[in-house]
């Protein structure tokens, strides 16, 4: 049986990778390297969590419009903080939807096939793989639709627990979705998912698709026992 518990997850490190303005020299790196983290001192007990609730990061559009590479916000609902993370690698299998692995700080690393939160290492308690086709299908259409999704969850050991739901996607209606300054139409999806022993761990997650492309913009989704609920935004593609 998995039960819900709060955040006790090593660190997240925040990795905004910005390009250069006009004649001046790339400082991407300089960025990289002095850029904190919040959640690492969460994690630590440091003064961000003896406060309470850490901020969210606040991007601006000059940093959107100079960042030329792919990046993905990462805000923690349960602590507060933000990560901001860039894309590693993507690759394709024979499963449903693309695989975008995106990277952070030390060993955090979050899988994400076709929008969907498969995958995460380096935050405790982590997803070592799900099956999630069923999803991933009704976002590539932007449309409802039903299915088991099956998660195998790492237990802190060296073994994993197996976690079967059973999931319904519902779409919620149109909606114009705003990342930083700037807005996408999109269809909300809305995934309810019931399951574990007795029906005991019941997950809910959000999608923000543009009907167009299938790309989801903005997501709320469950990663993991330990670390409850990420908001995912997808500041470039």
């Amino acid at each position: 049986m998995i039960r819900m518990k709060y955040l006790t997850a090593a660190a997240m490190g925040l990795a905004l990778v910005l390009s250069a303005c006009g004649n001046q020299p790339d400082q991407s790196n300089t960025v990289l390297k002095t850029a904190g983290s919040q959640l690492a001192s969460i994690a630590k007990g440091g003064g961000a969590r003896r406060k309470g609730k850490a901020p969210y990061a606040q991007v601006t559009q000059k940093q959107l419009e100079n960042t030329k590479v792919p990046a993905l916000q990462v805000n923690n609902e349960t602590r507060g903080g933000s990560d901001i993370l860039r894309l590693a690698t993507r690759r394709n299998d024979s499963n449903p939807g693309r695989v975008a692995v995106w990277g952070g700080g030390g060993a955090l690393q979050l899988f994400v096939r076709g929008g969907v939160l498969v995958g995460t290492r380096g935050i405790g308690g982590d997803i070592i793989s799900a099956d999630a086709t069923s999803t991933i299908r009704a976002i590539a259409g932007a449309r409802s639709g039903n299915g088991e999704r099956r998660y195998f969850i790492s237990d802190g050991a060296y073994g994993q627990v197996e976690l079967v739901l059973s999931c319904d996607i519902e779409t919620v209606g149109r909606s114009t979705t705003q990342v930083v300054h700037l807005s996408y139409a999109t269809t909300h999806l809305r995934e309810t998912c019931i399951g574990g022993a007795n029906d005991n761990v019941r997950i809910v997650n959000e999608y923000w698709v543009q009907p167009s492309s299938g790309i989801v913009r903005r997501s709320r989704q469950w990663a993991g026992p330990l670390s409850g609920y990420f908001e995912l935004i997808l500041l470039r593609n």
